[in-house]
């Protein structure tokens, strides 16, 4: 509530940690990982939301610098917005899987971790080619990092981030480097 007077919500994007696909044929695949629920009454989840806030709420994004190619390839001449190009907005939600580990308290040392391809998603937004434009990005639970490290990999200038646990921030700053 007190970010509330610097940052509006801009978009919400729902990060896919885990989908299972049935095929033409009726055979099912699952592709991702979820963190499992020991529930008799609960699902899994396989979702979770990301918030993406900005000053104003009015800052252009880069809707094509995540964008996939169109299914339907007769899109592209029918659409005049896609200028020739073979490419859609990927849209609000994101299928992005953890990397598969052996040892969660070596490899993942923090119970809410996410894939650093989905902090630099979100830093892509902003322009590829532009990414080194943006200037300062803020993390208010730091955790492990991994914004950080997205933000590192992606040029971003200036770095903010806050850890209230001293082992999570050892092991961020030593992640950066």
């Amino acid at each position: 509530m007190a970010f509330r007077e610097m940052f509006t919500l801009q978009n919400a994007i729902h990060w896919i940690k885990s989908i299972a696909i049935e095929n033409k044929q009726g055979v099912v695949r699952s592709f991702g990982h979820f963190k499992p629920i020991s529930s008799k009454r609960f699902l899994n989840d396989c979702h979770e939301y990301i918030f993406h806030f900005t000053k104003t709420g009015h800052v252009e994004i880069d809707r094509l610098a995540l964008g996939v190619p169109y299914q339907d390839k007769s899109n592209i001449a029918r659409w005049s917005h896609t200028r020739g190009s073979d490419l859609r907005c990927r849209g609000n939600t994101w299928f992005i899987p953890y990397e598969t580990i052996q040892s969660r308290a070596k490899q993942r040392p923090h119970p809410a971790t996410f894939p650093v391809a989905l902090a630099e998603w979100c830093i892509k937004l902003h322009g590829p080619a532009k990414a080194g434009r943006v200037r300062t990005m803020l993390d208010p639970f730091l955790g492990i990092g991994n914004s950080a490290v997205a933000a590192q990999r992606c040029g971003v200038k200036q770095f903010i981030g806050f850890e209230i646990d001293e082992t999570y921030l050892v092991e961020a700053k030593r992640r950066v480097g």
